[in-house]
């Protein structure tokens, strides 16, 4: 299959692009002539009419998420407010955001469960939540408080997901609720491996990395960063 991957931040000829399709929720792609944004590899293959084969159980993709955003709450500890302020190499976001950006979708998912809605809006968005947590202590409760509030979904609908999987619409495209566990999971565990780089290498450490099982379980590329 013959295909082009741009980059929509590049200052080139994928911001230009980007900004020629609308600026679109990204990722992003264009198919047909049509625009559409995307999250999970299986509404890529929806479009182009492909098997994925056969997906992880959702009830054990749930709490494996939960396991990640328990160590994420974990590294943070002990943590100087400023290092949480400093710039990282994932596009110059520090872990402030990153923290926002990772638990703001989790919050989400009981209600998306629920109505069948997930519309996830970052930018902005994040920034206004990131401008009230002023020290670290406030950083950890905000995480705390939404892998609270995932925990005790979990433990009313654990089971069920086994067995109801709605589907969902959204800013995002269309998907089932495990395809969205399966991207917030991947999610937050890329952006974990980013922050514990960047506080190991800062002399914040050690913080520990993911264990190689949690890894291959997700699916998580080493080269990916």
């Amino acid at each position: 299959m013959t295909f082009t991957s741009l980059n929509a931040i590049d200052d080139g000829e994928g911001a230009a692009r980007y900004a020629a399709d609308g600026k679109p929720t990204i990722p992003a792609v264009t198919f047909n002539g049509d625009v559409l944004s995307f999250q999970h590899p299986s509404q890529l293959a929806s479009l182009l009419q492909l098997d994925v084969g056969d997906a992880q159980p959702a009830t054990a993709v749930a709490f494996s998420l939960l396991d990640v955003l328990e160590r994420w709450i974990g590294v943070l500890d002990g943590v100087p407010f400023d290092a949480l302020l400093e710039p990282t190499l994932s596009r110059g976001r520090n872990i402030r955001n990153l923290t926002v950006n990772v638990y703001r979708p989790i919050r989400m998912l009981p209600q998306s469960y629920t109505d069948g809605l997930f519309n996830w809006f970052t930018n902005e968005a994040d920034l206004q939540q990131e401008s009230f947590l002023r020290d670290t202590a406030a950083v950890i409760a905000f995480a705390q408080e939404i892998y609270g509030e995932f925990a005790n979904f979990l433990l009313e609908q654990g089971d069920a997901l086994a067995t109801n999987d709605p589907a969902l619409t959204g800013n995002r495209g269309d998907m089932r609720f495990s395809e969205l566990l399966v991207t917030q999971r991947f999610h937050a565990a890329f952006h974990y491996r980013q922050i514990v780089d960047f506080f190991n290498t800062g002399g914040y450490g050690p913080k520990p990395a993911l264990p190689d099982t949690i890894v291959k379980e997700i699916g998580l590329p080493e080269n990916l960063y």
